[in-house]
């Protein structure tokens, strides 16, 4: 009984570190995004969502496949582009090689002319795409 106990606070130790570690995964991925949309780089934004996942964007119906491609590169690219793009994670919780992530999102859009703030709640389910966090599942909604 006097080894049972050490053992299991070592086990609750090592899973902890080890869900801060993907958690700390995650968040870079999180930033990544933000780097990634402001900087034009539509393909790999594209590319850190999973091969089957949804997004749900506001005022639409659910999209994959080419219509998220479509949604993050349109094939008639207006001129208006993403300035700045903050995400901030209320909660990241890891499970194996699925997680879920809730917050808040912020950003400013320009056409060189016109800046258009705006902010809003977000889900994302992440899986684990031959190692790498990628988004599986991707809702958000604006907030006035």
């Amino acid at each position: 009984m006097r080894l049972i106990l050490p053992m299991l606070m070592l086990l609750v130790a090592l899973s902890a570190k080890s869900q801060n570690s993907e958690e700390a995964k995650i968040r870079e991925r999180v930033k990544l995004f933000s780097s990634n949309l402001m900087e034009g780089r539509k393909k790999e934004v594209v590319d850190m969502y999973t091969k089957d996942a949804k997004i749900f964007p506001s005022n639409s119906g659910i999209l994959d496949g080419k219509d998220l491609a479509e949604y993050w590169n349109p094939s008639n690219p207006s001129n208006w582009r993403t300035t700045y793009h903050k995400v901030t994670p209320v909660e990241i919780k890891v499970n194996g090689d699925e997680a879920y992530d809730y917050g808040h999102y912020e950003g400013t859009s320009s056409n060189g002319e016109t800046e258009s703030k705006w902010k809003g709640k977000y889900v994302i389910i992440w899986r684990k795409e031959e190692g790498i966090w990628k988004i599986y599942l991707d809702i958000w909604n604006p907030i006035k």
